[in-house]
């Protein structure tokens, strides 16, 4: 789920519908009824944790650390999860600093995560005390990401901030100029190597910037915003940028674009006419990625040609692609995992699950695929 905002007071707690469509339900397209199909593959749940509150879906996103699942829900609790069964193996609370407003980034030593008081927490993974905390500028829906001893933050108003993981201590500060109406994002950026850190922005820019110092490499626009009102003008990037073993990064934009780049020069490699705000996946051929009005494509990452697309499960609210096997998975907002073939795009497996209201970035693992869903639940999905 996204959100509008416009800095006056009028538009501040608009919310965004995937669709991005009137406020009205009566005017909101209508999925056609879901087709049948045979499973052709063994697609089933593995385990379920349900321990969790709920959580903005998609900002809630488990992450791996040292073979271990860390999450966290909007009540104030992170959680050390067992990839292996979904056992909790320790469970740390922040009573008394607020709700948790965005998932947890790990380090050696800490957790961290932003809450609604507009604040950094640094917990510490031994004793579950606050270790630090840094003020932000504003609150932040963004997961915190650590590497090489530096925790990165973005908030709302897609000010890149870094903290020196250990103590707290601020190192620099990222900020452009942004449009008047923008998307509020929850994954727009990631760590890349422990060496850069690639960001979207409001109104179709992509950085490249520095992890130690927070310099650009590069900067470059993926789709220049268009239109006669501040609405029509809204181009931006809403997902976390994904980058190949073949130094292609791809990403698309909301009423945009989407692409791919060359990431050691910036250089355009093709980009067409598309409209997402949920995150791609890559391949070792092909890009593959939902629009906004839940079609799922692949491209090809060198071309950009058009490999298939499947729109049976349009208006579905369908989630980030994962890839898992020779399968793409996305969930919809009712709880159907769909497995789409990588080949074809016909889809060759569904089940139900209980991931609620729209899920989290995906943790892809050689044992599975794990959702975290709005409501609570933490599932791993298997194909074996």
């Amino acid at each position: 789920m996204l959100q509008i905002k416009r800095f006056v007071p009028l538009l501040l707690g608009l919310l965004l519908s995937n669709a991005l469509i009137s406020c009205a339900s009566d005017n909101r397209p209508k999925p056609q009824p879901m087709p049948k199909i045979t499973n052709e593959v063994t697609l089933k749940k593995g385990w379920t944790q349900s321990s969790m509150q709920s959580s903005l879906a998609g900002s809630f996103a488990p992450v791996l650390f040292d073979g271990t699942i860390f999450t966290a829900d909007s009540e104030g609790d992170v959680f050390k999860i067992d990839p292996s069964d979904g056992s909790i193996i320790k469970d740390y609370s922040i009573y008394g600093e607020g709700n948790i407003s965005s998932g947890v980034g790990v380090s050696g030593s800490n957790m961290f995560v932003t809450t609604d008081k507009g604040t950094l927490l640094a917990i510490d993974k031994g004793t579950g005390k606050i270790a630090w905390k840094a003020q932000l500028p504003t609150l932040s829906l963004e997961a915190p990401q650590v590497a090489r001893d530096i925790v990165v933050v973005k908030t709302n108003d897609a000010e890149v901030l870094a903290y020196n993981a250990n103590d707290g201590t601020p190192l620099w500060v990222y900020q452009k100029p942004i449009p008047p109406l923008t998307l509020r994002a929850i994954n727009t950026f990631t760590i890349i190597g422990g060496e850069v850190v690639a960001v979207g922005l409001p109104g179709g820019k992509l950085a490249l910037l520095n992890l130690f110092s927070g310099t650009p490499i590069w900067e470059n626009y993926i789709a220049i915003p268009a239109g006669a009102t501040d609405l029509d003008k809204m181009t931006d990037i809403a997902m976390r940028p994904e980058i190949g073993k073949d130094r292609i990064m791809c990403v698309a934009t909301y009423n945009g674009k989407i692409a791919c780049v060359d990431a050691m020069s910036s250089n355009v490699m093709w980009q067409k006419p598309f409209s997402s705000s949920q995150g791609v996946a890559l391949d070792e051929q092909n890009l593959y990625a939902v629009s906004q009005d839940g079609v799922v494509y692949a491209f090809d990452k060198v071309s950009g040609t058009q490999v298939w697309f499947n729109d049976t499960m349009k208006y579905r609210h369908l989630s980030m692609p994962a890839i898992l096997g020779n399968g793409v998975l996305s969930v919809d907002d009712e709880g159907n995992v769909h497995m789409f073939n990588r080949n074809d795009g016909h889809e060759m497996a569904r089940i139900s699950s209980s991931l609620v209201g729209g899920v989290s970035v995906p943790l892809v693992r050689d044992d599975g695929v794990f959702f975290q869903s709005a409501n609570g639940n933490l599932v791993q999905i298997k194909n074996y």
